[in-house]
Order: structure tokens, then sequence, then C-alpha cells
């Protein structure tokens, strides 16, 4: 029997936000890109420890626990352009590759995110739940890491 529509297993969704930031790009890719960093910003993060060990780079590994997720998984940084952006990957029961660039501004940093998910296995069955509920996060997320970066920038500025 034929089948017509989507092909679940080359279904690839992309969510993009973006979020203008006062700091300047370096000051957002050192901290944005070492994502041990990210349990500060984001309340959806259980923990995320560092694998490799050196400074934070190509090829870098961390194993990241999502509160919602039922298993820790290793997620790689795949592309790593300081002060441009960087982009990371893992290959869990939903595999996602995020790549965030930053462009200067006359009000500091605009951040670009790309979220590409793609389903595997029981996880193409409640996918579409999901990018309801990621959708939200994300975009929540913007806010949260302007935050804590503005919240550093000040700091910096006041010592």
């Amino acid at each position: 029997m034929a089948r017509i529509g989507l092909n679940w297993e080359r279904a690839v969704t992309v969510i993009s936000n973006s979020v203008v930031i006062r700091c300047t790009p370096e000051e957002a890719f050192d901290y944005l890109s070492d994502h041990r960093n990210e349990l500060e910003w984001n309340p959806g993060i259980e923990s995320i420890d560092k694998l490799t060990a050196g400074p934070v780079g190509l090829g870098t590994r961390y194993l990241a626990k999502w509160k919602s997720a039922p298993k820790a998984v290793e997620v790689e940084t795949i592309a790593y352009d300081r002060p441009r952006g960087w982009s990371v990957h893992n290959n869990g029961p939903v595999e996602v590759t995020v790549t965030v660039r930053l462009q200067p501004t006359a009000a500091g940093t605009r951040l670009s995110s790309d979220f590409e998910a793609q389903p595997h296995g029981f996880f193409r069955l409640i996918f579409p739940r999901f990018l309801m509920k990621i959708r939200k996060e994300e975009a929540a997320n913007m806010t949260h890491l302007k935050a804590a970066l503005e919240r550093r920038a000040a700091a910096d500025q006041a010592s």
C-alpha cells in the first residue's frame, strides 16, 4: 500500500527565535557557548556536565538531562566560530541540532536561534505534542537568557 504524506524518519522541524541582548557578541558567545551555563537560565534543564577536557570549542561534549526527558543525552558542539555563532547536536529519541548566530547591533547583540528537531521511534507518535511544548519553551528561553546575560553585563560594568 502506498503512503502519501510526510516521511517521519526524515521530517525535520525548525523552530526559529531571536532576541536583542544588551551585551557584546563576545560576551554572549563566551557565556552561552559553554552549555554548563544553561543551568543559570533554562528552567527546563536538570543537569549538564562537560565530558571533554580542555576549553570549550569544536568537539566539546556534554551530558545533559532535561526535566521532561526520560534520560540524559550526549550533546556535542559541531560548529564553533567565536564570536559569530555555534551549533550543538544530540542523537536522542528526538534528534536536535541547535544553531545560534550572533550579530552586533546598535543596541548590543542580536541572537538568532534555530532549533531543528527530528523524531525517531516512539517519539514520532507524540512529536506534535512535543512541538507545542518546545515552541513555548524555546520562546521563553530567549527571555531567560537575555535576562541572565544582561545581569552579567551590568555586574561586569559595575565592578
